[in-house]
């Protein structure tokens, strides 16, 4: 025996006054068309939800919960940060070059002398290896902590 699911997505959809209508009346801009299709929501027992689900989604275009899209909040920026390429040099490699590092020797030139990093991912890796406790700054350098 076979059984079928229901697809994916909000079930508020299935007591959507729109359901059964013309989509394109819902997604043409003509101000006449937003209009009908504003009077199909002012009727429907879901529009809340359908707007919700629109704003949330931020969805682009059409009439979604009696709003059209340009009548809808703009979403807020997306503040998380890309997170970028993997580290050149890993966490273990910067404490087990710096443990036993010479500590008067600048530290960017033994980290260079052990791996090639451009200058702003060298001092990237130097700030790491500072959190790790195996770098400080002394004066206006960053050197080997002493041991």
């Amino acid at each position: 025996m076979t059984t079928t699911t229901a697809p994916a997505g909000p079930r508020w959809r299935i007591h959507a006054a729109c359901r059964g209508t013309d989509p394109a009346l819902f997604y043409d801009p003509h101000p006449t068309s937003v209009a009908a299709a504003k009077t199909v929501c002012d009727t429907c027992p879901v529009r809340t939800a359908c707007r919700t689900h629109a704003v949330e989604t931020a969805e682009p275009f059409g009439v979604w919960g009696g709003l059209a899209a340009d009548e809808r909040p703009a979403p807020p920026p997306d503040t998380t940060p890309a997170p970028g390429p993997a580290p050149k040099i890993s966490d273990d490699e910067l404490y087990d070059l710096f443990y036993d590092a010479d500590p008067d020797q600048p530290a960017l030139d033994q980290l260079l002398a052990h791996v090639w990093l451009p200058n702003a991912t060298a001092y990237t890796a130097l700030q790491r290896a500072v959190r790790l406790g195996v770098v400080e700054h002394r004066g206006r350098g960053l050197y080997p902590v002493r041991r």
